[in-house]
This record gives structure tokens, C-alpha cells and sequence, in this order.
């Protein structure tokens, strides 16, 4: 008889032979889903990392389009001295490529303070440059667009951009410059102001020393003049320089100190004034100065970083106009020696005259011996053939001078027995083509240039910005060998554009317009002194400091898109 054994399972016990399988299956998927995972991130880090190249192609690009178009610029810049320089003429000075600009034919406005891409691209503002580079505009794959946008002569907004393998970038910079030219001041000098600089002077404009500057008590700079004068004072009760000085507006005062301290002596030292555009542009001195501790002083900025203006010499009106080669190719053709005096003197005169190395024809006349202008003196008349010359009439007390005048001695004008005053009428040669008035007329003085009693323009206004449509005459620059003295009696009036190669004396209690240039500027009592604006853009031929100085203010990186 068999037996029958029964097996029972005990309590708790469960069959887990499908566990694994299921736990396999498990770790499959998501192993599967984990490396799916993976590989879609590879993928997408893969296209962003190709985004990026791209984007980072387009950028380079465009950096490098920029950097080439700043360079270009920035060549230009030092090397453009033509007018409206450098960078509100298409004139690009100093650069080998050419380049052609073309205006938008697009429809949007442009407006600088947003300047977006899509202004740079669909502007048609006529200030809107697009630049053809001969070149090429290509940085390996891409090609990069070059647009320049003129705010002024002295400010340009300049756009790269580039595109290539989808990618589009776009970056600019602001430039920003300014004509330092001594002719852009009141005063310039190149062994600082001697003298006494005190007793209520007035300047209004900008004042240049190379070397130590002492202001003393109740000196005022001025940022801006109108005929009521700042804080409601009178300027002069002098009416011909109450008309030259028909300006309201920013005159861009500054102060530099090149070489040497600025010293203010007393407490009633106002520089500026308090209120919108009262306060002058800035205050720069790279030696020490006591401006924080003494007077009342209102400035925008205060820097120690100088711009470093040399001081003109004689030669340097016919260098910009010819050239040093050929100047120095007809000292040594003519043989001139001696000193820079003498030999400025020779060469003005053969200038004037067409002779020499200079085969251009007459534009004036010499004057042997010293010259001298007062009540006694009678009409008379030196002229070329052309009509150049120097002309004075003593019922009108007038002096005309058209083109180039050289006196070889001193010049004095309204000396005892005192005449006062004496205009001018000034304007250009005529060369054969017909007087060109808007030229100016040039005075070259081998000596000593001295002024006692008025002595400004017959029209009551000196050529520049003042008043548009009458700048055709009254452009008169003097070159003076020895000293320029501007003497007279309380209230005299004098204009005009003035260099001496020895010092400008103001004494007595002048009042004078335009420019004094010269090694040292001496004050024996309290004139005024005014800058006129732009008067350096309206030099006549040949005038010592007439290049431009052009100093970079400003460079301004921004990514457009």
C-alpha cells in the first residue's frame, strides 16, 4: 500500500519565481529612457554649442568690422587737418582702401539716443553713412555691413554688422573728439601769463598756458556772454564789441594748465557760475593748484590729463599751407639764414609777391621800414597790380587791406597825436580768378605791432559763427615778429585774430574780441577779453596755429543685437 505525502507550504512563504524577469524589465526601461534622456541633451547641447559657434562666428565678425572701421576712423582722426574735420566729410585721411558711402533708401527715423538695428538698416536719414570697403567685408564665413551716423564734425556713431551660417550680430562704437588748436581760445600761451592778471578782468572763453597760470582778485571766467553780461552785469559800455559779442550760447570754457600750477590769489576769483550752462566746461592742470581752497568756482569736470598743444612758430601758417618740404626747399634754394624771424620775413614777403620759390601770382604788397598811423598821417594807397594792398583813408579813418600786407618794421596805430578809432576792412587776394573775400586777408609785421586806441572791424562783426550769411569780409589775422600791444585809453576796442613770436601786452582797460596767440601774455591793468566762436574755422592764409589739434574725449563700446 503506498503512502501519500502531502507537502503543505508553510505560513508567509509566496512563490517569486517572475521577480527578476520583472526587475530586468524595469532596469531596462529606464535605462532606456536615462539614455534616451542623454542623447536628446547631447543632441541639444550639440545644437546649442553649434548656436553658439555661430552666434560667436557672427560677433567676431562684426568685432573685427568694427575694429577696422575704428581704425579707419581713428587714421583719420590724426591725419585729417581739411576743414569740418575729421569726421563730418568723407575725406578719410591716411587710409590706403577706399571707401565709397551711400545713403538708406529705407523709411524709418533715426533717432541717436536709441539707435537700434533696425535704424541703422531702414533709416533714411541723410546724416546715415552705409561704407563700401574696397577690401572686402568678409571674416571667414561672414560678411559684416560697416554704417557710420554723424552727430557732428566732432562726433560719429560707427555700426558693424555681420551675418553668416544664420547668425546675426551687431556692434558699435561712439567717438568723440575735439579741435584743441590754440586758435580755439581766447588767450594761448606758451610761458604762462605774467603781469597782473587782476583788477576786475573779464575772460570769457577758454585760456591755454604752457606754463604757470596766476589768476588774481576779481578775475571772472565766463562760461557764456549776452549783452546783459552774466548775473545781469554789463559786459562794456564799449558798442562795437557789444555787437561782435551778439551771441547767446555755451562757449565750452575751459582752463588748461600745461607744465605749470594754477594759483588763484584771492578770494573774489569766480571761475563759472552757477545754473545751466553758466558753469565752464572744466578745469584741467597736470601741475598743482589751489582752486578748491580760494574763490567762488562753478566747472563741470577737473582732470589733471592735459592735452599737450604745441605752441605755433612763424613758419608753421606757410607749412600748412604748402607743406614743410617745399618751405624747407626754398629756404635752401634761396638761401635764407639767420633766425626764424628772418627767415619767416623772407619768406612772406616772396609769398605776397609771387617771386622767390613761390610762382603763384601777387596776392600783395611789401612795405620797406616802419609805418605809422596817426591824426597827422595822410590818405595813401599801396597796391599791386591786381588791387592788394593796403589802402587808408583818413577822412574815413579806414583801413582796407585786401590779400597779404608785410611791413618790414614796426606797425603803430593810433599813437600821438591819438586817433581813435581806426577800422578795417578786410578780405581776400585777387589772384586773377577775382577777389575771394571770404579768404581774409593776412598782416605780416616784421617788428612790433603797437595799438593804442581802437582798432576793430568796419562792419561791427569779426568772421565766424556769429552772424550767418554776412561773413564775407572782416577776416584780418596779424604775425607779428616782436610783441603786439594793445595800449589806449579806458574803453578801446580791438578785434581781431592776433599772433605775436614775442608777448601780447593789454594794457590800460581794453576791451578785445578774437584771439591773442604769443609766447607770453602780460597784463598791465584790467581788460576784457572775449572768445568769439569758430573764429579758428575762419583763419585767413597763412596764420600761425591754423591746423587742427584734434584730441580723442571719448570711446564708447555697445552691442546693437
Amino acid at each position: 500500500m503506498m503512502t501519500e505525502r502531502i507537502l503543505k507550504q508553510g505560513p508567509g512563504r509566496v512563490d517569486q519565481s517572475g521577480t527578476a524577469l520583472v526587475l530586468a524589465l524595469f532596469m531596462i526601461t529606464v535605462l532606456t529612457v536615462i539614455g534616451t534622456m542623454v542623447l536628446n541633451t547631447s543632441i541639444v547641447e550639440i545644437k546649442m554649442a553649434n548656436n553658439q559657434k555661430i552666434s560667436a562666428q557672427a560677433f567676431y565678425a562684426a568685432e573685427a568690422g568694427l575694429e577696422r572701421l575704428l581704425v579707419m576712423h581713428l587714421t583719420d582722426f590724426e591725419a585729417d587737418s581739411s576743414g569740418n574735420a575729421p569726421w563730418g566729410n568723407s575725406n578719410y585721411a591716411g587710409w590706403a582702401e577706399t571707401v565709397t558711402e551711400s545713403v538708406n533708401t529705407g523709411t524709418a527715423t533715426f533717432d541717436p539716443a536709441v539707435r537700434s538695428m533696425d535704424m541703422y538698416l531702414n533709416s533714411n536719414d541723410p546724416n546715415l553713412k552705409k561704407l563700401t570697403l574696397g577690401g572686402g567685408h568678409t571674416v571667414d564665413a561672414c560678411t559684416f555691413d560697416l554704417y557710420k551716423y554723424i552727430v557732428s564734425s566732432d562726433e560719429v556713431y560707427i555700426m558693424s554688422r555681420a551675418t553668416g551660417n544664420g547668425g546675426v550680430a551687431a556692434v558699435e562704437y561712439r567717438l568723440a573728439g575735439e579741435d584743441v588748436s590754440p586758435y580755439n581760445n581766447a588767450i594761448f600761451t606758451d610761458s604762462g601769463i605774467s603781469g597782473h592778471f587782476q583788477g576786475s578782468v573779464n575772460v570769457a572763453g577758454s585760456i591755454y598756458s604752457r606754463g604757470t597760470l596766476n589768476v588774481g582778485a576779481n578775475v571772472h571766467i565766463w562760461n557764456n556772454y549776452d549783452n546783459n553780461g552774466p548775473g545781469g552785469n554789463t559786459w562794456t559800455t564799449n558798442a562795437i564789441i557789444n555787437t561782435i559779442l551778439n551771441y547767446e550760447g555755451d562757449l565750452d570754457t575751459k582752463i588748461r594748465v600745461k607744465g605749470g600750477d594754477l594759483n588763484l590769489g584771492a578770494a573774489s576769483t569766480q571761475i563759472g557760475e552757477s545754473g545751466t550752462d553758466n558753469a565752464i566746461a572744466g578745469v584741467y592742470v597736470d601741475g598743482s593748484s589751489n582752486l578748491e581752497s580760494v574763490g567762488t568756482h562753478h566747472y563741470e569736470e577737473y582732470s589733471t590729463e592735459v592735452p599737450d598743444v604745441p605752441m605755433p612758430t612763424l613758419l608753421d601758417g606757410l607749412y600748412g599751407e604748402y607743406g614743410e618740404a617745399f618751405i624747407g626747399g626754398c629756404i635752401a634754394s634761396e638761401g635764407y639764414t639767420g633766425d626764424i624771424s628772418s627767415v619767416a620775413t623772407s619768406l612772406y614777403a616772396d609769398w605776397a609777391t609771387g617771386t622767390g620759390c613761390f610762382t603763384t601770382p601777387s596776392r600783395g604788397v611789401v612795405i620797406p621800414g616802419d609805418v605809422v598811423i596817426d591824426k597827422n598821417t595822410a590818405s595813401f594807397s599801396v597796391l599791386d597790380a591786381a588791387g592788394n594792398g593796403i589802402i587808408y583813408d583818413k577822412p574815413l579813418e579806414k583801413l582796407t587791406i585786401q590779400g597779404t600786407v608785410v611791413i618790414l618794421g614796426d606797425l603803430d596805430v593810433g599813437d600821438p597825436p591819438h586817433l581813435d578809432p581806426v577800422t578795417y576792412a578786410a578780405t581776400g587776394a585777387d589772384t586773377g580768378s577775382g577777389s575771394d573775400a571770404a579768404e581774409g586777408a593776412t598782416l605780416f609785421v616784421d617788428g612790433n605791432f603797437n595799438l593804442e586806441g581802437s582798432f576793430y572791424p568796419d562792419q561791427g562783426y569779426l568772421k565766424g559763427d556769429l552772424y550767418p550769411g554776412t561773413n564775407d569780409v572782416n577776416s584780418l589775422g596779424v604775425v607779428a615778429t616782436g610783441n603786439i600791444s594793445f595800449d589806449g585809453h579806458n574803453d578801446d576796442a580791438h578785434a581781431g585774430f592776433f599772433f605775436a613770436e614775442g608777448q601780447v601786452n593789454f594794457r590800460k582797460q581794453t576791451k578785445f574780441a578774437g584771439t591773442v596767440i604769443s609766447n607770453l601774455v602780460n597784463y598791465a591793468q584790467v581788460p576784457d577779453v572775449y572768445q568769439v566762436p569758430n573764429l579758428k574755422n575762419y583763419l585767413p592764409p597763412a596764420i600761425p596755429g591754423g591746423q587742427d589739434v584734434m584730441r580723442l574725449t571719448r570711446r564708447e563700446w555697445r552691442r546693437v543685437y
